[in-house]
Protein backbone atom coordinates (compact mmCIF):
# COMPACT_ATOMS: atom_id res chain seq x y z
CA UNK A 1 0.00 0.00 0.00
CA UNK A 2 2.29 1.95 1.29
CA UNK A 3 4.84 1.25 -2.07
CA UNK A 4 1.99 2.23 -4.77
CA UNK A 5 1.39 5.86 -2.71
CA UNK A 6 5.36 6.56 -3.81
CA UNK A 7 6.06 5.50 -6.90
CA UNK A 8 3.46 8.08 -8.31
CA UNK A 9 4.87 11.27 -6.01
CA UNK A 10 8.53 10.17 -7.61
CA UNK A 11 7.43 10.81 -11.41
CA UNK A 12 5.55 13.77 -10.35
CA UNK A 13 8.87 15.28 -9.01
CA UNK A 14 10.55 14.18 -12.06
CA UNK A 15 7.68 15.52 -15.19
CA UNK A 16 7.53 18.85 -12.39
CA UNK A 17 11.31 19.40 -12.36
CA UNK A 18 12.07 19.11 -16.31
CA UNK A 19 10.39 22.29 -16.98
CA UNK A 20 11.63 24.11 -13.79
CA UNK A 21 15.36 22.93 -15.66
CA UNK A 22 14.26 24.30 -19.20
CA UNK A 23 13.07 27.67 -17.97
CA UNK A 24 16.59 28.17 -15.82
CA UNK A 25 19.22 27.49 -18.82
CA UNK A 26 17.45 28.54 -22.11
CA UNK A 27 16.90 26.11 -25.22
CA UNK A 28 20.52 24.79 -24.87
CA UNK A 29 20.71 21.98 -22.22
CA UNK A 30 24.35 21.59 -22.89
CA UNK A 31 26.97 23.94 -20.88
CA UNK A 32 29.09 26.72 -22.87
CA UNK A 33 32.48 24.88 -23.97
CA UNK A 34 35.25 26.63 -21.90
CA UNK A 35 37.57 29.21 -24.21
CA UNK A 36 41.24 27.86 -24.88
CA UNK A 37 43.62 30.72 -24.87
CA UNK A 38 46.71 29.19 -24.38
CA UNK A 39 46.77 27.00 -27.71
CA UNK A 40 46.72 29.55 -30.07
CA UNK A 41 49.50 28.64 -32.83
CA UNK A 42 52.72 30.53 -33.38
CA UNK A 43 51.82 31.22 -36.69
CA UNK A 44 48.73 33.06 -37.98
CA UNK A 45 47.19 31.56 -41.38
CA UNK A 46 47.46 34.19 -44.12
CA UNK A 47 44.00 34.46 -44.43
CA UNK A 48 41.74 33.80 -42.13
CA UNK A 49 38.75 30.86 -42.32
CA UNK A 50 35.37 32.45 -43.28
CA UNK A 51 33.40 32.86 -40.11
CA UNK A 52 30.64 30.21 -39.52
CA UNK A 53 27.16 30.75 -40.82
CA UNK A 54 24.58 31.86 -38.37
CA UNK A 55 23.56 28.51 -37.60
CA UNK A 56 26.56 26.80 -36.91
CA UNK A 57 28.20 26.31 -33.76
CA UNK A 58 30.56 28.72 -33.06
CA UNK A 59 32.54 28.59 -29.89
CA UNK A 60 34.38 32.24 -28.50
CA UNK A 61 37.81 32.68 -30.07
CA UNK A 62 37.50 31.17 -33.50
CA UNK A 63 39.35 34.62 -35.01
CA UNK A 64 43.14 34.28 -34.74
CA UNK A 65 44.74 37.75 -32.71
CA UNK A 66 45.83 40.37 -35.76
CA UNK A 67 49.45 41.42 -35.93
CA UNK A 68 52.36 38.95 -34.67
CA UNK A 69 52.22 36.24 -32.17
CA UNK A 70 53.92 37.06 -29.15
CA UNK A 71 56.31 34.05 -29.59
CA UNK A 72 57.57 35.70 -32.93
CA UNK A 73 57.76 39.30 -31.18
CA UNK A 74 61.69 39.67 -31.88
CA UNK A 75 63.69 40.63 -34.87
CA UNK A 76 64.72 37.98 -37.27
CA UNK A 77 67.77 38.01 -39.29
CA UNK A 78 65.42 38.06 -42.36
CA UNK A 79 63.84 41.26 -40.76
CA UNK A 80 67.41 42.53 -40.52
CA UNK A 81 68.51 41.79 -44.15
CA UNK A 82 64.99 43.10 -45.99
CA UNK A 83 64.35 46.33 -43.84
CA UNK A 84 65.25 49.18 -46.15
CA UNK A 85 68.00 51.40 -44.25
CA UNK A 86 66.86 54.97 -43.67
CA UNK A 87 70.49 56.75 -43.71
CA UNK A 88 70.73 59.77 -41.37
CA UNK A 89 70.15 63.34 -42.21
CA UNK A 90 73.39 64.76 -44.46
CA UNK A 91 74.91 61.49 -44.48
CA UNK A 92 75.60 60.31 -48.25
CA UNK A 93 75.15 56.18 -49.32
CA UNK A 94 76.38 56.66 -52.50
CA UNK A 95 78.98 53.09 -53.41
CA UNK A 96 80.84 55.13 -55.53
CA UNK A 97 81.68 57.76 -52.25
CA UNK A 98 82.09 54.47 -50.13
CA UNK A 99 84.56 52.62 -52.24
CA UNK A 100 86.94 56.19 -53.21
CA UNK A 101 86.23 57.76 -50.02
CA UNK A 102 85.87 61.42 -52.42
CA UNK A 103 82.39 62.61 -52.84
CA UNK A 104 81.23 63.20 -56.58
CA UNK A 105 81.05 66.81 -57.37
CA UNK A 106 77.66 68.92 -57.69
CA UNK A 107 75.45 68.23 -60.87
CA UNK A 108 78.35 65.37 -61.78
CA UNK A 109 76.87 62.76 -64.00
CA UNK A 110 78.67 59.41 -64.98
CA UNK A 111 75.82 59.02 -67.94
CA UNK A 112 74.99 55.20 -66.16
CA UNK A 113 71.44 54.22 -65.08
CA UNK A 114 70.27 55.05 -62.11
CA UNK A 115 71.14 53.01 -58.97
CA UNK A 116 74.58 51.73 -60.84
CA UNK A 117 78.26 53.40 -60.29
CA UNK A 118 81.13 53.83 -62.15
CA UNK A 119 83.89 51.04 -60.63
CA UNK A 120 87.43 52.45 -59.11
CA UNK A 121 89.45 49.57 -61.10
CA UNK A 122 87.57 51.37 -64.65
CA UNK A 123 90.75 52.86 -66.25
CA UNK A 124 88.15 56.38 -66.98
CA UNK A 125 85.99 56.38 -64.00
CA UNK A 126 86.76 59.15 -61.36
CA UNK A 127 87.56 56.74 -59.43
CA UNK A 128 90.11 57.06 -56.20
CA UNK A 129 93.19 58.33 -57.86
CA UNK A 130 92.05 59.41 -61.14
CA UNK A 131 92.04 58.69 -64.89
CA UNK A 132 95.37 56.30 -65.53
CA UNK A 133 97.78 58.84 -66.87
CA UNK A 134 95.65 61.67 -65.79
CA UNK A 135 94.50 61.53 -69.94
CA UNK A 136 91.83 59.75 -71.73
CA UNK A 137 90.92 56.29 -73.12
CA UNK A 138 92.94 54.09 -75.58
CA UNK A 139 91.73 52.92 -78.47
CA UNK A 140 92.63 50.21 -81.10
CA UNK A 141 91.77 49.86 -84.64
CA UNK A 142 92.81 48.31 -87.83
CA UNK A 143 92.17 49.65 -91.56
CA UNK A 144 92.80 49.01 -95.00
CA UNK A 145 93.32 51.53 -97.96
CA UNK A 146 93.26 51.21 -101.55
CA UNK A 147 93.70 53.56 -104.69
CA UNK A 148 95.07 54.85 -107.30
CA UNK A 149 98.94 55.76 -107.12
CA UNK A 150 100.30 58.61 -109.09
CA UNK A 151 104.38 58.31 -109.82
CA UNK A 152 105.92 61.34 -110.88
CA UNK A 153 109.46 63.05 -110.52
CA UNK A 154 112.83 63.76 -112.31
CA UNK A 155 115.00 61.32 -114.40
CA UNK A 156 114.30 58.84 -117.61
CA UNK A 157 112.94 56.18 -115.36
CA UNK A 158 110.00 57.60 -113.57
CA UNK A 159 108.48 59.09 -116.81
CA UNK A 160 108.37 55.65 -118.10
CA UNK A 161 105.87 54.23 -115.43
CA UNK A 162 102.04 54.98 -115.53
CA UNK A 163 98.90 55.18 -113.04
CA UNK A 164 99.12 52.39 -110.98
CA UNK A 165 97.20 50.86 -107.30
CA UNK A 166 98.04 50.73 -103.83
CA UNK A 167 96.66 48.44 -101.51
CA UNK A 168 97.69 49.26 -97.29
CA UNK A 169 96.82 47.54 -94.32
CA UNK A 170 97.33 47.78 -90.82
CA UNK A 171 96.62 49.17 -86.95
CA UNK A 172 96.66 52.44 -85.18
CA UNK A 173 96.68 52.36 -81.73
CA UNK A 174 95.18 56.02 -80.01
CA UNK A 175 96.15 57.74 -76.88
CA UNK A 176 93.23 60.10 -75.99
CA UNK A 177 93.56 63.04 -74.20
CA UNK A 178 90.99 63.96 -71.14
CA UNK A 179 87.84 65.22 -73.29
CA UNK A 180 88.51 62.18 -75.34
CA UNK A 181 88.24 63.92 -79.10
CA UNK A 182 91.79 64.39 -79.96
CA UNK A 183 94.08 61.48 -79.72
CA UNK A 184 98.15 60.84 -80.63
CA UNK A 185 98.53 58.09 -82.74
CA UNK A 186 100.76 55.11 -83.59
CA UNK A 187 100.09 53.38 -86.93
CA UNK A 188 101.96 49.82 -88.26
CA UNK A 189 101.55 48.49 -91.31
CA UNK A 190 102.36 46.97 -95.02
CA UNK A 191 101.50 48.27 -98.31
CA UNK A 192 102.12 47.17 -101.78
CA UNK A 193 102.12 49.25 -105.07
CA UNK A 194 102.27 48.35 -108.97
CA UNK A 195 102.76 50.94 -111.93
CA UNK A 196 102.88 49.65 -115.25
CA UNK A 197 105.40 50.78 -117.22
CA UNK A 198 104.14 52.83 -120.63
CA UNK A 199 106.27 50.15 -122.81
CA UNK A 200 105.75 52.58 -125.81
CA UNK A 201 109.96 52.90 -126.19
CA UNK A 202 112.78 51.28 -124.80
CA UNK A 203 115.90 52.66 -122.44
CA UNK A 204 119.14 51.52 -122.20
CA UNK A 205 119.45 49.60 -118.70
CA UNK A 206 122.24 47.40 -116.72
CA UNK A 207 120.84 44.23 -117.02
CA UNK A 208 122.33 41.51 -114.91
CA UNK A 209 123.74 38.46 -116.80
CA UNK A 210 123.68 35.00 -115.46
CA UNK A 211 126.66 33.30 -113.75
CA UNK A 212 129.34 31.04 -115.37
CA UNK A 213 131.01 28.29 -114.00
CA UNK A 214 134.80 27.70 -114.44
CA UNK A 215 135.41 24.08 -116.11
CA UNK A 216 138.46 23.71 -114.50
CA UNK A 217 138.09 24.49 -111.08
CA UNK A 218 134.07 24.59 -110.88
CA UNK A 219 133.55 27.55 -108.88
CA UNK A 220 131.02 30.05 -109.76
CA UNK A 221 131.80 32.98 -111.74
CA UNK A 222 129.71 35.98 -111.57
CA UNK A 223 129.28 38.37 -114.62
CA UNK A 224 129.14 41.78 -115.21
CA UNK A 225 125.65 44.04 -115.65
CA UNK A 226 125.60 44.78 -119.58
CA UNK A 227 123.65 47.54 -120.77
CA UNK A 228 120.62 46.72 -122.66
CA UNK A 229 118.10 48.48 -124.77
CA UNK A 230 114.96 47.22 -122.49
CA UNK A 231 110.80 48.17 -121.90
CA UNK A 232 110.10 48.39 -118.53
CA UNK A 233 107.14 46.54 -117.91
CA UNK A 234 106.05 46.83 -114.43
CA UNK A 235 107.60 47.83 -110.96
CA UNK A 236 106.51 46.27 -107.38
CA UNK A 237 106.75 47.55 -104.00
CA UNK A 238 106.39 45.72 -101.08
CA UNK A 239 107.31 47.79 -97.80
CA UNK A 240 106.60 47.64 -94.06
CA UNK A 241 105.01 51.37 -92.82
CA UNK A 242 105.25 52.99 -89.91
CA UNK A 243 103.93 56.62 -88.29
CA UNK A 244 102.84 58.67 -85.96
CA UNK A 245 100.16 61.51 -86.36
CA UNK A 246 97.12 63.16 -84.74
CA UNK A 247 93.51 62.74 -84.84
CA UNK A 248 90.58 65.13 -84.55
CA UNK A 249 87.16 64.46 -83.54
CA UNK A 250 84.68 67.62 -84.80
CA UNK A 251 81.32 66.25 -83.71
CA UNK A 252 82.25 64.87 -80.05
CA UNK A 253 84.14 62.51 -78.09
CA UNK A 254 85.40 59.96 -80.51
CA UNK A 255 86.61 57.00 -77.49
CA UNK A 256 84.81 53.37 -77.82
CA UNK A 257 82.09 53.62 -75.38
CA UNK A 258 81.69 57.74 -75.37
CA UNK A 259 80.67 58.17 -79.44
CA UNK A 260 77.16 57.93 -79.41
CA UNK A 261 76.21 59.21 -82.73
CA UNK A 262 77.60 60.01 -85.72
CA UNK A 263 81.32 61.86 -85.80
CA UNK A 264 83.66 63.40 -88.77
CA UNK A 265 87.42 62.94 -88.04
CA UNK A 266 90.48 64.60 -89.16
CA UNK A 267 94.24 63.75 -89.30
CA UNK A 268 97.20 63.58 -90.20
CA UNK A 269 100.56 61.40 -90.28
CA UNK A 270 104.09 61.77 -90.94
CA UNK A 271 106.60 58.30 -91.15
CA UNK A 272 109.01 55.72 -93.18
CA UNK A 273 108.80 52.64 -95.10
CA UNK A 274 111.59 49.93 -95.88
CA UNK A 275 111.04 46.73 -98.13
CA UNK A 276 111.95 45.52 -101.41
CA UNK A 277 111.11 46.09 -104.87
CA UNK A 278 112.20 44.69 -108.21
CA UNK A 279 111.38 45.81 -112.03
CA UNK A 280 110.45 43.56 -114.53
CA UNK A 281 112.20 44.26 -118.02
CA UNK A 282 111.74 43.35 -121.76
CA UNK A 283 114.91 43.48 -124.24
CA UNK A 284 113.59 45.14 -126.95
CA UNK A 285 115.97 42.58 -129.15
CA UNK A 286 114.02 40.31 -127.76
CA UNK A 287 109.95 40.63 -127.09
CA UNK A 288 109.96 36.69 -125.89
CA UNK A 289 113.02 37.44 -123.50
CA UNK A 290 112.50 38.60 -119.34
CA UNK A 291 114.48 40.00 -116.90
CA UNK A 292 114.27 41.22 -113.59
CA UNK A 293 116.59 43.15 -111.37
CA UNK A 294 115.68 43.46 -107.41
CA UNK A 295 116.51 45.72 -104.22
CA UNK A 296 116.40 47.29 -100.78
CA UNK A 297 113.75 50.28 -100.64
CA UNK A 298 113.24 52.95 -98.35
CA UNK A 299 111.22 56.17 -98.07
CA UNK A 300 109.06 58.64 -96.07
CA UNK A 301 105.63 59.71 -96.20
CA UNK A 302 103.22 61.37 -94.75
CA UNK A 303 99.23 62.41 -95.26
CA UNK A 304 95.91 63.32 -94.20
CA UNK A 305 92.43 62.01 -93.94
CA UNK A 306 89.42 62.10 -93.12
CA UNK A 307 86.61 59.48 -91.93
CA UNK A 308 82.89 59.27 -91.21
CA UNK A 309 82.54 57.11 -88.10
CA UNK A 310 79.73 55.06 -86.65
CA UNK A 311 79.69 53.44 -83.40
CA UNK A 312 77.93 50.37 -83.15
CA UNK A 313 77.99 48.09 -79.94
CA UNK A 314 81.21 47.89 -78.55
CA UNK A 315 82.93 49.09 -82.05
CA UNK A 316 83.16 52.19 -84.16
CA UNK A 317 82.99 51.39 -87.96
CA UNK A 318 84.43 54.28 -90.20
CA UNK A 319 85.28 55.29 -93.81
CA UNK A 320 86.84 58.00 -95.95
CA UNK A 321 89.65 59.07 -97.49
CA UNK A 322 93.04 59.91 -97.07
CA UNK A 323 95.16 61.79 -99.63
CA UNK A 324 99.52 60.70 -99.48
CA UNK A 325 102.70 61.99 -100.47
CA UNK A 326 105.87 59.65 -100.50
CA UNK A 327 109.03 59.78 -101.92
CA UNK A 328 110.92 56.10 -102.56
CA UNK A 329 114.46 55.89 -102.71
CA UNK A 330 115.26 52.37 -105.20
CA UNK A 331 118.54 51.82 -107.06
CA UNK A 332 116.98 49.28 -109.36
CA UNK A 333 117.65 51.21 -112.71
CA UNK A 334 121.29 51.67 -112.64
CA UNK A 335 122.54 54.02 -114.52
CA UNK A 336 119.65 56.28 -113.85
CA UNK A 337 118.30 56.81 -110.68
CA UNK A 338 115.46 55.07 -109.62
CA UNK A 339 113.87 57.44 -106.80
CA UNK A 340 109.71 57.45 -107.17
CA UNK A 341 107.62 60.36 -106.23
CA UNK A 342 103.76 59.23 -105.04
CA UNK A 343 100.69 61.00 -104.86
CA UNK A 344 98.15 58.17 -103.64
CA UNK A 345 94.46 58.87 -103.49
CA UNK A 346 93.64 55.63 -101.00
CA UNK A 347 89.91 54.92 -100.03
CA UNK A 348 90.00 54.00 -96.13
CA UNK A 349 87.74 51.42 -94.43
CA UNK A 350 87.75 50.03 -90.48
CA UNK A 351 86.82 49.66 -87.28
CA UNK A 352 88.11 50.47 -84.10
CA UNK A 353 87.32 48.92 -80.72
Amino acid sequence: MTTKRFLPGVLLVVLTAGPAAAQQYGSNPYPAPRQITDLIPSVAPYEPDPPPSANQFSPPGWVMPPGRPVAAANSTALDRVTTPIRPVAGEDSSPFTTLTGQPPSPGQSFGIPKGSYPSPEYGDAPGCCGPVGHDGRIGEEVYVNNGVSIPFGAGDFVHRLELGWMVDAGGRTLFFNQRNDAAWVVDLGVSYQYNRGNQWSGTNLNIRQPSTTNPTTGATVPQPDILTNVIVRDIDRTTFNFALGRDWWLWGPGATGIENNWNLRVGGEVGGRYGTAHVDLVPVADPFGYARRQGVTHGIFFDVHANVEVPLGTVILFAGVALQYGYDWTNIAPPFAGDIQNANVLLTAGFRF
